[in-house]
């Protein structure tokens, strides 16, 4: 499969090479402003090889490159290329037509690769500030999907560590009396309460230390009975908050536990082969590794490992069974990565990608799992769901009280994970209702009401229409920019792809709609007897494209708004 703007993007950089003597992987293209095309080339770079001003390159260039299904034009330093408006529109039309929600879908590249996201230490449920990376970890699983990749979302268990050595002591030490809340039924989040009772307990007595010393040397070594409790106790609360995500449509393919890394005698083996680097060392029996001016510890001075031995031995594994790898990190997670980054490359294995994310706030509240201070994320979409419900309200009287459950679960529900994707990673988020469920800003309510929108249109055409003969001769201005907009999803979902920014394809989602709710303005489509066809055929491609957008950012498809 192929699409008109990214061949058309491909015979640019083949032209400016041909005509340069530049390599294609050196040419990049810029995206000009509106109405100046849909690719510029600033010819900033060729001036000191070519020994010219960049106008007069540009000028030269314009002459030189030839486009069968285009055109150049010069502008000042920048050459702007401008693809063939019958021939995007047809093609554009015809493929997504042909393909509905599947429109921007790649040819499999029989590669595979691995994202992993959450990892989510299992002693609490997740809340607000952290629910940013599996948002962000499924939405680029989907984008890499859609593009040809064969993908394994996976979850990293950390079932052994201090935090799970307290978890454990609480729950063997503790009894419903000490906690401040009557034990619950459910069996997921009702564990949090004595990791935080637990962790108040060790703040307060020095003496406790020993004791969750005694468990942490007990579980690096092996011990049967400790790894049996830890590892059931990771999944009761794993349960609960794969139960949590799967109500944001976050799914995972694969579980790999910490603790069976010890067990097969994969950390056993990653130790061996560290310990043979130039850059790792020993102090006092203690293996270390050498990272910038610090000494990461491998091991302790009794010989037992410690995480970073255990999260090499992880991606090791994970480079055997992937040849390309994400992982989705904290930024109070960055220090860390780059060891791991170091530390692959060191032992010849290509590291993993990292996307590091910003935390978010809710209302400006910061939230921790150990002293309590958060705001589930179940107790979060419950909220979702019950502010959408009363916006659908405000506009909806006509509907039944099941068809208004139904549509809050998926508008409030697509609103937490979009709110949280339409931000570049790296920046922080402050989640606020009022733009989350705003209906006319950058919001799901907004993308999802698009897509109702237009297939209502289609719902009331009642009539079978060929598409065979459109007339694309007499194309106006808004029908155009929407067809390009529409031709545009393969190329945002490259370059979401390209720089693992899920934000790019949000950015997308949002400007394809706001493209389709202008025309929807400007041109009537049922009322319109003499391009009724050709508008149909726009709005069902709209429809195509929209529907395959929702699916990459995870959102669902109401029929009704």
């Amino acid at each position: 499969m192929t699409y008109p703007i990214l061949e058309f993007k491909e015979k640019i950089k083949k032209e400016i090479s041909r005509a340069t003597e530049m390599s294609e992987e050196e040419i990049d293209l810029e995206r000009p402003p509106e109405g100046r095309g849909e690719f510029s080339f600033p010819c900033y770079p060729l001036s000191p090889i070519l020994k010219d001003d960049p106008e007069n390159i540009a000028e030269d260039l314009s002459t030189e490159i030839e486009l069968e299904k285009g055109g150049v034009k010069q502008s000042g330093p920048y050459l702007n290329f401008r693809i063939d408006e019958k021939y995007l529109s047809e093609k554009t039309i015809k493929d997504s037509l042909n393909m509905g929600n599947e429109f921007g879908t790649f040819p499999d590249k029989n590669k595979n690769m691995i994202v992993e996201h959450t990892s989510a230490n299992p002693n609490g449920p997740l809340h607000v500030g952290r629910a940013r990376n599996p948002i962000i970890g499924d939405t680029l699983a989907r984008i890499y999907d859609k593009i040809g990749f064969d993908v394994v979302r996976e979850y990293y268990v950390n079932d052994i560590g201090r935090q799970m050595a307290i978890l454990t002591w609480g729950l063997e030490n503790l009894e419903d009396s000490d906690l401040s809340s009557p034990r619950r039924d459910k069996v997921d989040h009702d564990l949090v309460r004595y990791y935080q009772e637990a962790s108040r307990l060790l703040d307060e007595n020095e003496d406790l230390e020993k004791e969750i010393r005694d468990i942490i040397r007990d579980m690096e070594r092996g011990d049967d009975r400790i790894f049996s409790a830890l590892k059931e106790n990771a999944e009761r609360v794993l349960s609960g908050i794969t139960d949590s995500l799967d109500r944001l449509n976050i799914k995972f393919d694969s579980f790999e536990h910490e603790s069976s890394l010890i067990k097969d005698g994969s950390v056993k083996e990653a130790i061996e082969t560290l310990s043979r680097l130039d850059e790792t060392d020993i102090d006092k029996g203690a293996l270390f590794f050498n990272f910038d001016d610090e000494e990461i510890f491998i091991t302790r001075e009794d010989g037992t490992n410690l995480y970073p031995a255990r999260d090499i031995a992880y991606h090791l594994s994970k480079a055997e069974r992937a040849e390309k790898l994400i992982d989705i990190l904290g930024e109070d997670h960055k220090s860390h990565g780059e060891f791991i980054k170091r530390a692959l490359e060191s032992l010849d294995v290509t590291p993993p990608e990292m996307v590091f994310y910003s935390f978010v706030t809710f209302e400006g509240g910061e939230m921790s799992t150990r002293k309590g201070t958060y705001v589930t994320l179940d107790d979060f979409m419950d909220t979702a769901e019950e502010k959408a419900k009363e916006e659908i309200l405000k506009r909806r009287e006509d509907l039944s009280e099941e068809a208004v459950e139904k549509i809050a679960e998926k508008v409030g529900l697509g609103a937490v994970r979009y709110n949280i994707i339409r931000v570049q990673p790296a920046k922080p988020i402050d989640f606020r209702w009022e733009d989350a469920l705003n209906f006319q800003g950058d919001s799901a309510p907004f993308i999802q009401y698009s897509y109702t929108r237009a297939n209502s249109i289609l719902e009331k055409a009642e009539t079978d229409f060929s598409y065979g003969d459109l007339d694309f001769d007499d194309l106006e201005d808004g029908e155009f920019r929407l067809l390009k907009k529409i031709a545009e999803l393969p190329l945002a979902l490259m370059t979401a792809a390209e720089s693992n920014a899920p934000h790019k394809m949000a950015r997308y989602a949002h400007e394809l709609a706001s493209e389709f709710n202008q025309f929807y303005r400007d041109y009537p489509v049922l009322e319109s007897d003499d391009k009724k066809e050709l508008r149909l055929s726009i709005v069902k491609s709209f429809s195509s494209a929209m529907g395959s957008s929702l699916d990459i950012l995870g959102l669902e498809k109401p029929k009704k708004m």
